[in-house]
Parts: structure tokens; C-alpha cells; sequence
């Protein structure tokens, strides 16, 4: 099912933040090595962006797909999404591995990684900085009785106060099938949010963007429309 991001979006606004660590890229674990073997007979791409193409991918239906997806934010609410790196592509009889892997080399500002079941695409820039919100680490969070992805952002901008973090709907219900009581111990944020993806079902993800000081999430449970 196509889904759309809806205008609404709703900012929950702090000031700046304090130190934080680096988020170290974990090894993959055997579900999400068999989900980058699995083998695409046909990925074209005209004229498309980074973000297009990984949207395109989540349209292919692979069960044990999770992608969290973090574009550059931008300096200022009133420009618009950079996107201007754009490319075409071919590619027969590929593994998502080797799709996700020529995506990041059409578009060099970005890199990925895998942690647990999930595969994270983010800017090069970002990579060991640890002020860059994706990246700061969490001693312990506790999540009670949550019913979906976005009621895990209040505790954690308890955790970090001073951050601006916000959340935009995908048009989709995205609430757990039950509530949710879990606690998390030395993960990131990053990491975090990639539970909370793949607690949500067999597929789906996450996505940061927006701008200084309008910076948000939205999460989607099987694919998503780039926008």
C-alpha cells in the first residue's frame, strides 16, 4: 500500500543539547545478512534520488526489510530538500546488499550500516560526531505501555533535554497490535529507533528529517512514498 506523509506535523521544541557518544557501527546479525542476500531481479532508477531509490526498495516486499533512512537536515526551514545529487540506474539480478550499496556510491554524502535486523543510511558527514542526534548514546531508557513508535520520543526527550525532536505521520495507523513494556540499556538513538522499527512488524522503518530546529521522525510499517 502507498502511503503519503501528511502535512501535520507536530513539534516537541527544546534548546540546545549536551555531550554525547559515538555510535559505533555494529556487525550484521544472520537475519539481516539472508534480507542484503536476497536477490532483486530488476531495480531501475531514472533521474531518481538516494531517498527515491531506497523507497522504491521498500516497495519490493522483502519480509525482514527494516530501513532507517536519515537525510541531511537542512539549515533553514524555508529551503527546500536538497536534492540535487540525482542518477539512473540498471541493475539485474542483485542482491539489496548490492542496491543499498550502489545507492550510497551514486550519492557519496551518504554511507550505511547494519545493527541487529535493521540497515541504516545516513550522511558520511555525521559518522563519529557525537552531537548529531542519531548518534547519542542513552545509559538506559524505559518505555512503559507504549502503543506505538512515537510514544517512545517523550521519554526520550527526558533523557535528552535541550534536543528538538519532533515526529509526521505517514497516513498509516502505525500502533503496536499491544502495548509495549520494554527497557533498553547503552544503545543509541539510532539504535532505539531501530527497535522500535522492528518491533512494529516484519518490515518497515524510520526516517529523520526536517531542519535546524524543526528536525522530526516518521516511521512507516511496510513501505514508504518519497515525498
Amino acid at each position: 500500500m502507498k502511503t503519503a506523509i501528511r502535512l501535520t506535523l507536530l513539534l516537541l521544541i527544546l534548546g540546545h543539547y549536551g555531550s554525547g557518544q559515538t555510535t559505533q557501527i555494529r556487525n550484521e546479525d544472520e537475519k539481516t545478512t539472508s534480507v542484503l542476500e536476497y536477490r532483486v531481479a530488476n531495480f531501475e532508477l531514472a533521474d531518481a534520488t538516494l531517498v527515491e531509490g531506497l523507497s522504491k526498495l521498500s516497495f519490493q516486499a522483502i519480509a525482514g526489510l527494516h530501513v532507517g533512512i536519515e537525510e541531511i537536515i537542512r539549515d533553514d526551514s524555508s529551503e527546500a530538500t536538497d536534492r540535487s545529487v540525482r542518477f539512473s540506474l540498471a541493475l539485474h539480478d542483485v542482491t539489496v546488499r548490492d542496491i543499498i550499496d550502489t545507492l550510497c556510491k551514486s550519492d557519496r554524502r551518504y554511507t550505511w550500516s547494519t545493527d541487529g535486523s535493521s540497515v541504516n543510511i545516513y550522511p558520511r558527514a555525521t559518522v563519529g560526531d557525537p552531537s548529531y542526534l542519531p548518534n547519542r548514546e542513552l545509559d538506559s531508557i524505559v518505555l512503559k505501555n507504549i502503543k506505538g513508535p512515537t510514544d517512545a520520543l517523550t521519554p526520550l526527550m527526558k533523557l535528552l533535554p535541550g534536543e528538538q525532536i519532533g515526529y509526521a505521520g505517514i497516513g498509516v495507523n502505525n500502533d503496536y497490535p499491544e502495548p509495549w513494556n520494554v527497557v533498553f540499556n547503552h544503545l543509541s538513538v539510532r539504535q532505539l529507533m531501530n527497535r522500535l522499527s522492528e518491533h512494529n512488524g516484519p518490515r518497515g522503518g524510520w526516517i529523520w528529517n526536517g531542519s535546524r530546529g524543526q528536525r522530526f521522525f516518521a516511521y512507516f510499517e511496510r513501505d514508504f512514498k518519497e515525498w
